[in-house]
């Protein structure tokens, strides 16, 4: 919004000096300088939400990272059982915004998504939101990290193979992974996996979740079922019931956990040490 105002008083400038009508180029200025430095220092809609501090007993906040699993259908599902108490934001990374649009056997459909993201305590996020909208570096918000500050709880369901494999790894090339890596390792994070049988099966998978369980991460196993792809096996995303269960305990202990905001969870508490640099003593 800024950037544009400020291109259309820039174009009206510029026409009215090339005409050398000067002083009301000038009273033009004088006049929406103003507004021009209000809405620099007003947050958006968005920034305002990102930045207000919670009360004590307020109810607890969730960021709910949604990825690119045909499970994604139950998001708007899994979104509205989580607002009944809590505050709550989807991340939706591109795949899962796919997802989250289809119809499966008649039992989800587009429109259930257009009215999910009208609900009240809820805030939708996509990459654009991270990646689109800075205009300036050093005041516009950096999106992941205000979204841990903000955050009691955080929740990846369903978790994807791919996006596993990225936490994991510590990847981060979109807002959803981006924020997954910048987590409070003080906080809860449960990971609700849901893929193909055989991809569940894979080696790698179990080393993944082996990995973020060694952070501290919990994780919500999946269930065996039919899949969507029409095999038979463990895979399909856990019961939107028994997620929401693990949230709910997950979620004890937030008004304490808030009184110590102040204090980023700090990796070495945990027991992880921080890389440094060999010195000439290691060679």
């Amino acid at each position: 919004m800024t950037s544009l105002v400020g291109g259309l008083v820039l174009t009206m400038l510029s026409s009215l000096l090339s005409t050398g009508m000067f002083s009301e180029a000038f009273c033009l200025f004088h006049n929406l300088a103003p507004t021009i430095a209000t809405l620099q220092a007003t947050p958006t809609c968005r920034e305002k939400w990102l930045t207000e501090v919670p009360e004590a007993d307020s109810p607890p906040r969730i960021v709910l990272v949604a990825t690119g699993s045909v499970a994604a259908v139950k998001v708007p599902e899994l979104a509205r059982k989580l607002a009944d108490f809590a505050e709550v934001a989807v991340i939706l990374t591109a795949a899962a915004e796919v997802m989250t649009s289809a119809k499966i056997a008649g039992r989800y459909a587009p429109e259930n998504f257009r009215a999910w993201e009208r609900m009240d305590r809820l805030h939708v996020l996509r990459d654009f939101d991270e990646w689109d909208r800075y205009e300036d570096v050093s005041s516009d918000l950096v999106v992941h990290v205000e979204l841990r500050k903000w955050a009691d709880v955080a929740l990846v369901a369903p978790c994807s193979a791919n996006t596993l494999g990225k936490m994991a790894l510590g990847l981060c090339d979109n807002l959803a992974a981006c924020f997954l890596r910048a987590w409070d390792p003080d906080k809860p994070l449960l990971v609700a996996p849901a893929m193909n049988t055989v991809m569940w099966e894979h080696p790698s998978t179990a080393q993944h979740l082996s990995t973020l369980e060694s952070y501290g991460c919990r994780v919500v196993p999946p269930s065996c079922k039919r899949l969507a792809c029409g095999d038979v096996g463990r895979g399909a995303l856990a019961p939107v019931g028994d997620v929401v269960e693990a949230v709910k305990e997950a979620c004890g202990g937030v008004a304490e956990r808030r009184s110590c905001a102040s204090a980023v969870g700090s990796w070495q508490r945990h027991g992880f040490q921080e890389w440094q640099p060999a010195t000439t003593d290691d060679l």
